[in-house]
C-alpha cells in the first residue's frame, strides 16, 4: 500500500472544517449526545492534538525523531495531523462505524485536513501494512468499539517494529459512567436494560449496539496472552508507583498520607499491592502501554 500518494493541493481551513464537523456530530451522534455537548466536542476537534498521548508515552518509550506512527480507529483525524505537525510520519486506519451509510463519514473529513493520503478505509482486525512497519501504534478510546478485542490487539503488535511501542486507552465500565453517552451507568450493565435506561433518558440506543465493554483486567488478559516477548505498563499504577518511591509527588493530602502509610516496613509492601489492586479496579480509564522488546539488542 503506498502512503505518500498526493490526494489535494492543499487541506481545507478552519471555517469549512468547522462546517464539516458539525454536520457529521448531527447527522452520526444525534440522540447520542446533546446538541450542546457536540458543539464542545466538534470546536475541540478542531485544534489537533498530540502532546496529551506523546507526553504520555514519552515518560516510559524515548520517542525517535520522525518516528513513523500508526493511529488504528484515526475518526476525523486530529490526532494524525497533529503528529505530522510535529514532524512524525503519522497514518491512520479508520472504519468508521458510525457513519456506515451516512451522507458524510469521518475518514473522508480526515482526508480533508492533509494534502496527502495519509488515511486508509480498513478494520483493525485486518490492518493493511506489512509486519514490524510502525515505530509506534496507538488505540485511543478504540478497543471498547470492535467486536474483536483480541483480534484488533494482535494486528497492532503485529505492525509493531521490534523495539516499538503501542499505547491503549479505553474505558473501565467498572466505573458508574457511560463516556460516550455520558451519562451515570450501572458497572456492566446488560445491554438490555442499557437500551430501555437510555430510551427513558430521551437517549438514542443505537451506539450501545456496537460498544464492547472494557475493564482494566480485561485489558490487560488480552495483552499478556501476546507473549512474552511484550512487556505491559499500567500508566496509572506505574506512576503511583513512581510517586511512591520519590519519583514527584500527590496533589492531595491523602494520598501524599497513604505514601508515608506505605513507606512502613511491617505492612507497607501489602498495603502497596492492595493501593495498586484498587487503582486497577477503581480508574475511570485504562491506558497502557505495550513495549515490544527487540530480541537483536
Amino acid at each position: 500500500m503506498t502512503l505518500e500518494t498526493r490526494s489535494q493541493t492543499r487541506p481545507i481551513g478552519q471555517t469549512e472544517l468547522r462546517e464539516l464537523l458539525l454536520s457529521y456530530r448531527a447527522e452520526n451522534w444525534g440522540g447520542i449526545q446533546t446538541p450542546e455537548m457536540q458543539v464542545q466536542i466538534a470546536e475541540a476537534m478542531l485544534q489537533p492534538d498530540a502532546a496529551t498521548v506523546l507526553g504520555q508515552v514519552a515518560q516510559f518509550w524515548p520517542i525517535p525523531p520522525g518516528a513513523k506512527i500508526l493511529d488504528v480507529g484515526s475518526g476525523a483525524g486530529g490526532f494524525v495531523v497533529a503528529c505530522r505537525q510535529l514532524g512524525y510520519r503519522a497514518f491512520g486506519v479508520e472504519p468508521d462505524r458510525i457513519g456506515a451509510g451516512a451522507r458524510l463519514t469521518s475518514i473522508q473529513i480526515a482526508a480533508c485536513r492533509v494534502a496527502s493520503n495519509v488515511f486508509a478505509s480498513a478494520v483493525g482486525e485486518a490492518l493493511p501494512f506489512p509486519d514490524d512497519a510502525f515505530d509506534l501504534v496507538t488505540l485511543n478510546q478504540v478497543v471498547e468499539h470492535v467486536p474483536d478485542q483480541s483480534a484488533v490487539l494482535r494486528e497492532a503488535v503485529r505492525v509493531l517494529r521490534p523495539g516499538g511501542a503501542l499505547y491503549v486507552a479505553c474505558p473501565n465500565y467498572l466505573r458508574f459512567y457511560e463516556p460516550h453517552y455520558k451519562v451515570f451507568w450501572m458497572p456492566l450493565l446488560p445491554k438490555s436494560l442499557g437500551r430501555l435506561y437510555l430510551r427513558l433518558r430521551g437517549r438514542n440506543p443505537t451506539m450501545l449496539r456496537d460498544i464492547h465493554y472494557t475493564t482494566n483486567q480485561r485489558l490487560r488478559r488480552w495483552l499478556e496472552a501476546m507473549g512474552d516477548e511484550f512487556e505491559i505498563l499500567d500508566f496509572h499504577q506505574e506512576l503511583f508507583a513512581r510517586k511512591c518511591a520519590g519519583q514527584g509527588d500527590f496533589m492531595s493530602g491523602k494520598a501524599r498520607l497513604l505514601k508515608k502509610a506505605i513507606s512502613f516496613p511491617l505492612f507497607g509492601a501489602a498495603l502497596k499491592a492492595l493501593v495498586l489492586r484498587w487503582i486497577r479496579l477503581s480508574e475511570g480509564g485504562c491506558e497502557m502501554l505495550v513495549l515490544r522488546r527487540d530480541e537483536g539488542k
